[in-house]
């Protein structure tokens, strides 16, 4: 009889150590995926305010990206809005493109400072902007090409700009039209998709 009573307290033993088990199997698993989960979430880093961001090379400003507000996460992309505007300089520092959009988003070159970036600035500020999409509609001059187009994409590490939708030109080049453009800074060379109308004018070569 005692042998038969050993044998049931043995066995709820091994039970209650089995159920303790899987509680805490299943305890550390959830723990482990909140982590996870929090660790792969895209979080904001900063925000700014009436921000200004400034790209140089050699001591050259090469372009400037300005703005009501910016915000800075933790994958490197930000996003801005309101009353944005970039612009981009020659070598001898004029402007020769201007931008102008309400909203955009893109990715940021992390950790690249020089001696013009100030320190007192949110985290992200100080990061070089990569590229950015302009969704929405978009007011350009091109070296006195003035016009509006619509998904606007700035490569500022490759210098071109370009988009795929149905845009409008008036200035040195003629009133134009197209299905998309491409516009090369540094060549100041506007290539048109496709599409083309409208009254072009072809500049004169120089000997």
């Amino acid at each position: 009889m005692l042998g038969r009573l050993y044998a049931v307290i043995f066995i709820c033993a091994i039970i209650m150590a089995l159920w303790y088990q899987r509680k805490f199997l299943e305890s550390s698993a959830q723990e482990l995926n909140t982590q996870l989960t929090f660790e792969n979430t895209i979080l904001p880093t900063s925000t700014a305010m009436n921000f200004q961001n400034f790209s140089y090379e050699n001591g050259r400003l090469k372009y400037s990206f300005s703005g009501s507000k910016i915000t800075y996460f933790t994958d490197n992309h930000f996003e801005a809005e309101g009353n944005l505007v970039y612009e981009a300089f020659d070598v001898e520092e004029k402007k020769t493109i201007i931008i102008k959009t309400n909203k955009a988003f893109g990715q940021i070159e992390a950790n690249k400072q020089n001696e013009y970036q100030n320190d007192t600035l949110p985290i992200g500020t100080n990061n070089r902007i990569k590229n950015a999409i302009l969704p929405g509609d978009v007011f350009f001059d091109f070296d006195g090409n003035v016009g509006k187009a619509n998904h606007v994409f700035i490569d500022m590490e490759n210098e071109y700009i370009s988009s795929k939708k149905p845009f409008t030109s008036n200035g040195p080049q003629g009133n134009l039209r197209g299905n998309g453009f491409k516009y090369f800074i540094k060549e100041e060379e506007f290539k048109i998709n496709s599409n083309v109308n409208g009254d072009v004018k072809i500049k004169e070569s120089r000997n």
